[in-house]
């Protein structure tokens, strides 16, 4: 008890003493108005001219060299309080009735261009990830909160319109969300990007635009997972053909193939392929569609694997400060190559299934809604409720086996 008398006597003390202190500066203010707004000119014009001297003598803008990243944490209820702790077959927000520090990131990048000298058309970036999503944004599990997400090299080459050549690890081509929560419409991540795409890809790269409207990237990589090691000696494709036909639609076809079975393993191919339709309704209003069918042969021997799904995405915004954000997905992993072969503690528990041992097939719907607030551009803040259900008690409830599942989660993200 006396520790807490302590406490509010010092917060008390506190607030008299900026309360004071606000006073005197009014007094201040009112007995010197003109003094008072011109020292405040003087020191915004000084303050104006250093941070423009400073930029101007900066080696990173001489350079071209841009800093940026985000932070972001949340905290996820599971209304069905598993005794297990994980929320089933989530990517990044796995833990039930939990904070979690989810991302510090940290982007260097020098973007090459398309016209100039060498020097020019040179780039890189290296995108650091810190915290409980970097375990996972290789492709694989880990105890390290550290990843190197992206670690590249570019170089414009004076071919045509500019060929766009990048070596590296890159963020893949595939799908419609990212790893970064700040530029998804949802916090939750679908299963279409977590369970069944590529979040990252280790290789070469040539973006091309063909036109204003028209842009061509394919890439030869290591190996679907985005590890830097390769499966066996054989390489991946993937490619992306990106179409703007009117500035309210955009039509992006995407797609991977190769061999992705372990060394000496016969007949592995991996085929991919989807679309993307973004229609912009109004000033306000978005619509976003994704879907893709994916089959891998010999998954188990003499037995190919076959998954698939949709997702539709409503963007609105009230005002710049306020939106909601709506989804709705369809997500089939007819073998049970995806899920459910997983322990508590997998990949963000993408892969945990309660009562399911590989391989468990299943249907999996879900519905989410999002509402966002920013008070400033730079300041992300987000409630959202989710709905998971399945044909198969995949799910816990309490102790027992489920096949439903019900989250709300609220974030915060700063951008800089």
């Amino acid at each position: 008890m006396d520790g807490i008398f302590h406490f509010i006597g010092g917060l008390r003390n506190k607030v008299c003493f900026f309360a004071t202190f606000s006073a005197f500066l009014m007094v201040i203010g009112s007995t010197s108005p003109g003094l008072a707004d011109d020292t405040s000119a003087d020191i915004l014009e000084r303050l104006e001219k250093i941070e423009q001297t400073a930029g101007e003598n900066s080696l990173a803008q001489k350079l071209g060299i841009s800093f940026y990243g985000y932070v972001s944490a949340s905290y996820t209820q599971n209304f069905n309080n598993p005794n297990s702790q994980a929320n089933a077959l989530r990517i990044f927000d796995g833990d039930a009735n939990s904070f979690r520090p989810n991302m510090a990131q940290l982007v260097v990048e020098k973007v090459g261009q398309s016209g100039g000298s060498m020097k020019e058309r040179a780039g890189f970036r290296v995108k650091l990830d810190f915290g409980e999503d970097a375990k996972f944004t290789g492709g694989n599990t880990g105890a390290d909160e550290v990843d190197f997400q992206e670690a590249y090299a570019q170089y414009v080459a004076p071919i045509g319109n500019g060929l766009d050549l990048r070596i590296g690890r890159m963020n893949t081509l595939i799908g419609y969300e990212v790893i970064e929560s700040p530029l998804n419409p949802n916090f939750s991540r679908s299963w279409l990007f977590g369970l069944g795409e590529p979040f990252t890809t280790t290789g070469i790269r040539g973006t091309y635009q063909v036109s204003e409207s028209v842009t061509f990237s394919i890439g030869g990589i290591n190996s679907f997972t985005g590890t830097q090691a390769d499966l066996n000696r054989s390489k991946s494709v993937e490619a992306l053909l990106g179409v703007t036909p009117t500035d309210w639609l955009s039509v992006s076809l995407f797609g991977f193939w190769g061999p992705e079975g372990a060394l000496g393993t016969d007949n592995s191919d991996r085929v991919l392929g989807g679309a993307i339709i973004d229609i912009q309704a109004t000033d306000q209003t978005e619509f976003v569609i994704e879907a893709y069918y994916a089959n891998q042969a010999n998954a188990t021997p003499g037995t190919n694997a076959r998954w698939n799904g949709v997702a539709g995405y409503v963007i609105h915004n009230f005002t710049d400060e306020w939106g909601i954000r709506i989804r709705g997905e369809l997500f089939e992993d007819a073998d049970g190559f995806l899920g459910c072969g997983g322990t508590v503690g997998s990949a963000g528990n993408a892969n945990t299934c309660f009562d399911g041992i590989a391989p468990a097939s299943q249907t999996l719907w879900e519905g989410t809604v999002t509402l966002q607030y920013k008070p400033v551009p730079s300041l992300l803040t987000r409630v959202e409720f989710r709905y998971d259900k399945s044909n198969r008690n995949t799910f816990q409830f309490g102790s027992r086996a489920a096949n439903h599942q019900e989250t709300l989660a609220a974030e915060v993200a700063y951008l800089f």
